[in-house]
């Protein structure tokens, strides 16, 4: 308890340094850290992705989230620097607005606010498509308004109650992704699908291989991992960001990409024709039936209604935080978008703008199209965090540690531009569309005399 006290200490001070003091809930271990992370890429992720996915890599989705997995360990490493150094919240936005500028500072926020407001909205769409298709008489939207509706509710009761609801949750669809899975090999043994639970096709088949199709799919897998970075809002809620942080996003960051790569070769192996799904949106739910029949299918629709719970939770619990940062930055109304409720001490106003976006894009949008789109955001916002590294440690400070502050951020930074500038036209046509609304947002801002971008001194 001295430890805990010592450290929340240590942290106002640094807060106070920071011009900022302390303003949200100090209760978050290092456990309660990763359970979040893992809780918003959400162990059943390739329920997500996988009809789309598998055709974009040719079978080879665990090749793909394997590349992915290495790819993001380099800028979830650049997280845990930034966040020892600046343990507020904000993440990408206030990282790249200290580190480098602030007006580079708020167009990463913008571009990740735009991700971490997609992720819900694509949550309570892949939800309430599943449940739908496993009880058809309750319909698509009622779906949403049910996922979207608790979310928003154990939300507004505050982070120890998410952090709660989160553990649990996430401990029930860990058992219920090892069911499947071991279902999913108790059927391949019995004669489903390739029949055999060793085959190198759900890495390298040589048929469809190519490295194009590899970059896509690589791209596409990123959504996967779109969470690892969320712990690092959850900054001023930690008892020892400075430490916990960066172990909370790694961690996370291994464990879900051993649990997507875990899933994508025995779902391969199952289901060999990826092109064969009658929905690509729910292609999991027939994989499920056919591996374990009716019994299957529910449990595996069951836990990703669960997952939308801990992703939605997670997603607009970060989302409400980044707006929390840029507000109290003047970024945003600041009396609006830092208003705390008085007793839980959550930024409620924020937190009902996400649910009402996420309900009106689950219910007029695409899933595939979103998906997309969040992936422009989220790998802007990754290449400015790593960029953020070598500006503040290795130039501004000064350390010139060639390994930890130069060449992992900046193959993190290189990795990240390269899946990006892969991203289909639309997303990128929309996602720079994003991009430049922002740019004129930022220069009404700056010339406005009230709401003047904040211009931060170096630490």
């Amino acid at each position: 308890m001295n430890t805990e006290v010592e450290s929340i200490k240590k942290t106002n001070s640094q807060n106070g340094n920071s011009g900022y003091k302390d303003e949200l809930k100090r209760v978050l271990t290092l456990k309660d850290l990763t359970i979040y992370g893992i809780a918003f890429m959400t162990p059943i992720a390739p329920a997500y992705i996988y009809g789309t996915a598998s055709q974009l890599t040719g079978g080879m989705l665990a090749l793909a989230y394997l590349c992915a997995m290495i790819a993001m360990l380099f800028t979830a490493y650049s997280y845990g620097r930034m966040a020892a150094a600046f343990p507020v919240a904000g993440s990408t936005y206030t990282y790249t607005q200290r580190a480098i500028s602030p007006y580079l500072g708020f167009l990463a926020g913008w571009c990740m606010f735009m991700s971490y407001v997609l992720v819900p909205l694509v949550v309570f769409m892949v939800g309430a498509a599943y449940a739908n298709v496993a009880i058809p008489s309750i319909p698509y939207w009622v779906w949403v308004l049910i996922i979207g509706g608790v979310t928003t509710v154990v939300n507004y009761f505050g982070v120890e109650i998410a952090a709660k609801a989160n553990l649990y949750l996430v401990g029930l669809m860990g058992a219920i992704v090892v069911i499947f899975v071991f279902i999913c090999g108790k059927s391949l043994l019995g004669g489903v699908g390739e029949g055999t639970l060793l085959s190198i096709k759900p890495f390298y088949n040589e048929s469809t291989f190519s490295i194009s199709t590899l970059i896509a799919g690589g791209a596409i897998a990123c959504f996967s991992f779109l969470g690892f970075d969320s712990i690092t809002t959850m900054a001023e809620e930690a008892i020892k960001p400075e430490k916990d942080i960066g172990k909370a996003a790694l961690i996370s960051c291994i464990v879900g990409g051993l649990i997507f790569i875990i899933q994508a070769y025995i779902i391969q192996l199952v289901w060999p024709d990826y092109s064969s799904f009658a929905s690509s949106d729910t292609a999991l739910f027939e994989v499920a039936k056919l591996a374990g029949g009716a019994f299957l299918a529910g449990l595996y629709t069951f836990a990703v209604v669960i997952s939308t719970l801990t992703a939605g939770l997670t997603g607009q619990s970060s989302a409400a935080r980044l707006l929390f940062g840029m507000g109290r930055d003047e970024v945003l109304p600041k009396k609006f978008f830092t208003h705390l409720h008085p007793k839980y001490k959550t930024p409620t106003y924020n937190i009902f703008i996400m649910c009402t976006i996420g309900i009106i894009g689950a219910l007029t949008l695409n899933i595939s199209l979103v998906t997309e789109l969040l992936n422009f955001g989220g790998l802007v916002g990754f290449m400015c965090v790593n960029l953020s590294v070598i500006v503040y440690y290795f130039i501004k400070k000064r350390e010139r540690k060639i390994f930890s502050n130069l060449i992992i951020p900046a193959l993190g930074f290189i990795v990240c531009f390269y899946l990006w500038i892969n991203l289909s036209t639309f997303a990128l046509t929309v996602g720079f569309t994003w991009l430049s609304l922002g740019i004129v947002y930022g220069i009404i801002l700056s010339k406005t005399s009230k709401n003047k971008l904040p211009m931060i001194s170096d630490m």
